[in-house]
């Protein structure tokens, strides 16, 4: 697969996937946590940028296609990304001015985790579905060409 095809398949949609949830963890913990402060318009763009944040694991997993090659590297590979993940946020957050509290460090780590969990299922399923979808193709195939 190439790295466009691999952008266009993967990236875009995680990309949009994470920009969602995003925004909804933003106005569940708003509604939850924060709601007697005020936002500012340049608050709207902040999903697009931690979306983008977000993708960047998702770039580093094309340079390791060929190499996953069990289940337990796939689980170590998807431990250290959302690592990798959880500091990229976190430290973006903290720059940016978004993390004043240990507690909101804590509900956008949580954050995180749940929205890397929804992404990872989400795409799970799609590939699955997918994959199901080729392998009945061929077994129809194979069928035909074996009478």
């Amino acid at each position: 697969m190439s790295f466009k095809e691999y952008f266009s398949k993967k990236i875009i949609p995680g990309y949009f996937m994470i920009v969602t949830f995003i925004t909804l963890g933003m106005a569940v913990s708003g509604i939850l946590f924060f709601g007697n402060i005020d936002i500012s318009m340049v608050t709207l763009f902040i999903p697009l940028l931690f979306g983008a944040i977000g993708s960047l694991p998702m770039i580093l997993d094309y340079f390791f296609l060929k190499v996953k090659s069990s289940v337990l590297w796939i689980m170590l590979y998807n431990a250290a990304e959302l690592v990798m993940l959880e500091a990229c946020v976190l430290t973006a957050a903290y720059f940016l001015g978004m993390i004043d509290s240990p507690l909101t460090a804590a509900i956008t780590a949580v954050m995180v985790f749940a929205i890397f969990t929804a992404v990872g299922a989400i795409m799970y399923f799609q590939d699955r579905k997918f994959c199901d979808s080729l392998n009945d193709a061929l077994a129809q195939y194979s069928e035909k060409t074996a009478h």
